[in-house]
């Protein structure tokens, strides 16, 4: 038996591994060397609280593997009920089925509960022997010190595990997209920086793909989010199938996808944009339903194209831009696509400079009576002369608007100016005939408080002085709605014209209920009608039609005297065209013809 200041430098020795990988090892090696037991464990009370899995098992000079087994029927459920659990002798035959005793041939056993320093259990030491244990006096306080030296290294270590298990879901948020399980945008933004320092370093280039599902928005709204995901699921488990080595694929978010490609050449990032295109040529099932989807890729190229991961990230979003509108679906970055994106944002910014700081103008077009010649309106027309773009086509910036959710406010100021101008014109005694037209987009019919707006701006105007002109396209994107705002302006005074009437689509129904009191012939048939049956036949059609319904007609673009010799026969009643007059400013509108 060892004397007693032999056995507690042991067992210092034995504790003195806290801390480390080989604690518990190094103190069941001691224990048993101390208490002079064949066999000594340390056990891990799992969260079931029915079993313990063994951290450290010393038996017959050697550590043994890891073991699970079951509390019930085994001396180790007594240990923790005790402080000190012992059965000296005959604990094999009291125990007959813990298969462990009697694999081991154990006849004595001492344990004891290992705690938390907050209280709680977390498993046992036990020492076992195959004869009876003659135990030294201070064979207790071994155990007392060893049992709460490894009760607090066994919850220390719950903790770091705790804390490394957050750690994971936390960076499993922070880096990880949770429908596809790729990476998400942070971690392939981060991913990319470093690629492209490396490259720089190595002198090695980088390509870089920018997916972008189509019809996926769609299949998601219709059939659901949760299938939509499912589906993300399916397509993101493609592109990984596709991923070479070099190759990083990540998800950014929505239906957009990116994948890296290290030490690439133009050549091979065409043969990977195949690959990955190919992996979706496979119809995509899910809920008993088949789904064919596409996708359009933009590249770009580091260090061609860019000279840094921001720059490299953009450029590609700019050549995908492009693929959407391309026939193949595929477009690489070039210098030409980033001018004309910043031709593009300058234009935005002028444009919305313009606006605010009223530096648009109203150009002014007039209309005739075929009948009898005399003026019988005009239409306000919005123009823009920038100081450094020049002049803009109202092609371009009416789309500029209606782009950047400015229509409305454009509207609202052609309006306002065209009230203005129609009151100048009256002080200054040239009093305007017939009325002003003013044109009133799509969206602005989307607001069911049009009416009472224009009505509010059009205060000052005689009723009958403005007419607002309406696209056939837009009084048919809410046609009951489109019932009640013409009604309502009708009602206050306003006359409406169908605008470019026949290019659109229009139901003979509504086209009755709207309360409109002009349609207007688009000019794309005006100005072919006399070389083509087909466009004479149609404009015959929408006059023919006109004057059965009791509405007036304009032809617009009449160019030619013949044109306007054919609409006359063809009982025409109004024109507008370069042949009577071209869009000019409110002054010499005033001089011309007022």
């Amino acid at each position: 038996m060892m004397a007693p200041e032999d056995a507690f430098r042991l067992l210092a020795d034995g504790l003195g591994k806290a801390g480390t990988p080989q604690a518990f090892d190094h103190l069941v090696e001691r224990i048993s060397t101390i208490l002079d037991g064949e066999h000594v464990l340390i056990g891990k009370l799992l969260s079931d609280e029915a079993s313990i899995r063994t951290v450290a098992f010393w038996s017959r000079g050697a550590l043994q593997p890891t073991t699970v087994y079951t509390l019930a029927g085994t001396p180790c459920e007594h240990v923790l009920n005790d402080e000190i659990c012992e059965f000296p002798d005959g604990v094999c035959q009291r125990f007959p089925d813990d298969t462990m005793l009697q694999d081991l041939g154990v006849e004595s056993y001492i344990g004891i509960p290992l705690r938390a320093p907050q209280g709680h259990l977390v498993g046992l030491l036990a020492v076992l022997s195959s004869r009876p244990l003659e135990l030294a006096a201070y064979a207790p306080e071994v155990l007392r010190i060893a049992a709460a030296q490894a009760g607090a290294e066994m919850a220390r270590r719950a903790e770091e595990e705790k804390r490394r298990s957050s750690d994971y879901r936390i960076q499993q948020l922070i880096y990880w997209d949770s429908v596809t399980g790729l990476p998400n945008r942070r971690y392939f933004m981060e991913r990319l920086e470093e690629a492209c320092e490396q490259a720089r370093l190595r002198g090695n280039s980088l390509g870089l793909l920018y997916l972008d599902l189509q019809r996926f928005r769609q299949i998601n709204d219709t059939q659901g989010h949760e299938l939509g995901d499912l589906m993300l699921a399916e397509i993101a488990g493609r592109f990984g199938a596709q991923a070479e080595p070099g190759e990083f694929v990540a998800r950014l978010g929505g239906d957009e996808f990116m994948v890296l490609l290290t030490d690439t050449r133009p050549a091979a990032m065409a043969h990977a944009i195949e690959r990955y295109r190919n992996s979706l040529t496979a119809p995509i099932q899910l809920s008993e339903r088949s789904f064919s989807i596409s996708a359009s890729v933009g590249a770009a190229l580091f260090p061609r194209d860019a000279d840094n991961a921001q720059s490299l990230f953009q450029h590609a979003s700019i050549a995908l831009n492009h693929a959407k509108q391309d026939s193949s679906r595929t477009r690489f970055f070039t210098a030409t696509m980033a001018d004309e994106l910043h031709q593009y944002e300058l234009l935005q910014l002028r444009f919305s400079e313009a606006l605010a700081k009223g530096k648009l103008s109203l150009a002014f077009q007039p209309q005739f009576s075929l009948k009898t010649g005399q003026l019988t309106g005009a239409e306000a027309l919005c123009r823009w002369h920038d100081d450094i773009l020049g002049h803009v086509s109202p092609a371009t910036f009416i789309h500029l608007a209606e782009e950047q959710g400015l229509i409305c406010t454009l509207g609202e100021w052609v309006l306002e100016a065209a009230c203005q101008q129609l009151m100048t014109w009256e002080r200054q005694g040239k009093p305007f005939p017939g009325r002003l037209s003013v044109n009133v987009s799509a969206q602005q019919m989307d607001d069911p408080r049009l009416a009472e707006h224009i009505q509010r701006i059009a205060t000052r105007i005689p009723p009958g002085k403005l007419g607002l002109e309406l696209t056939e396209s837009g009084l048919m994107r809410n046609p009951e709605q489109t019932v009640r705002i013409t009604r309502a302006l009708c009602k206050a005074g306003f006359s409406l014209a169908i605008d470019d009437f026949g290019t659109g689509y229009s139901s003979l129904s509504y086209l009755k209920r709207f309360a409109a009191d002009t349609l207007k012939i688009d000019m794309s048939f005006v100005q072919d009608m006399l070389k083509s049956s087909h466009d004479h036949a149609i404009v015959s059609t929408i006059i023919a039609m006109a004057e059965t319904l009791g509405m007036l007609t304009v032809a617009e673009g009449v160019e030619a005297a013949e044109q306007a010799e054919a609409l006359r026969a063809l009982g025409c009643t109004g024109v507008q065209g370069f042949h009577y007059g071209r869009p000019v400013d409110g002054d010499t509108f005033a001089e011309l013809w007022l």
